[in-house]
């Protein structure tokens, strides 16, 4: 599953109120694909000091076997969640990819390298620019920034998909609006948002407390729920 359509799905905000530290979350997650179990992830996110930290465990069915996609990183403790570091495995065609990027001492220069297998690709480096965020921590930013998401303008953002390093780092732009409540919001006492990234539109359905009772991905016919962790653990089950 690619950082995009993890990106979407990611179902975690914070309360209203910052936590200075500690874990913000640690929540599990089921995914539908056109109403077939698809895959179910893990996410934590943590404040320890002047470090924000995110570890994201995926479990995807690809026909007869489950594939896992692991994801974890580092971003400054700011509202503008400066990148720090992270790294990203998986396998491909039964080949570990890895994948780890990292920003310098001065936060100007993001670097990035990565291998396939025995084969290591080309380190790729870009420029830093202001308010660019990984994607993987979208979810702390709205955290840092959820006073100031309203229905009156959508709250721009950009991120880096850090699994989509192929020949270059991809910077993508993205917006987050609340919209009107509907049934659904009403009935759960949730709040509603609408999420876009890469021309891409996803609705959550968010609780006080800041987690995602509901995720829909219309274009993908996707729908993540909030869920235990021993109902998500065998979601998958044949």
């Amino acid at each position: 599953m690619s950082i995009l359509i993890q990106f979407l799905m990611i179902a975690a905000l914070a309360p209203a109120h910052p936590v200075q530290a500690g874990i913000l979350w640690d929540n599990w997650y089921t995914v539908t694909e056109r109403s077939t179990p698809h895959s179910y992830y893990n996410e934590k996110a943590e404040i320890s000091g002047e470090r924000v930290k995110i570890q994201v465990n995926t479990f995807i069915r690809e026909g007869k076997r489950i594939r896992s996609e692991n994801i974890g990183g580092a971003a400054r403790n700011s509202i503008s969640l400066e990148p720090l570091f992270y790294n990203y495995r998986t396998q491909v065609r039964g080949e570990e990819k890895v994948i780890d990027g990292t920003v310098d001492s001065k936060g100007r220069i993001f670097t990035v390298k990565s291998r396939t297998g025995a084969i290591s690709a080309k380190p790729l480096k870009a420029e830093m620019i202001p308010n660019l965020i990984l994607a993987s921590f979208f979810p702390v930013w709205i955290h840092k920034n959820y006073k100031k998401i309203s229905g009156v303008q959508p709250k721009a953002f950009q991120a880096i998909l850090e699994d989509q390093v192929e020949g270059e780092v991809p910077v993508i732009r993205g917006s987050a609006y609340e919209m009107r409540s509907d049934a659904f919001a009403t009935s759960t006492q949730t709040r509603k948002l609408r999420v876009e990234f890469n021309k891409v539109v996803a609705f959550w359905w968010v609780a006080q407390t800041g987690e995602a009772i509901k995720i829909e991905v219309p274009e993908l016919e996707r729908s993540v729920k909030k869920t235990t962790r021993e109902a998500a653990e065998h979601f998958l089950d044949p």
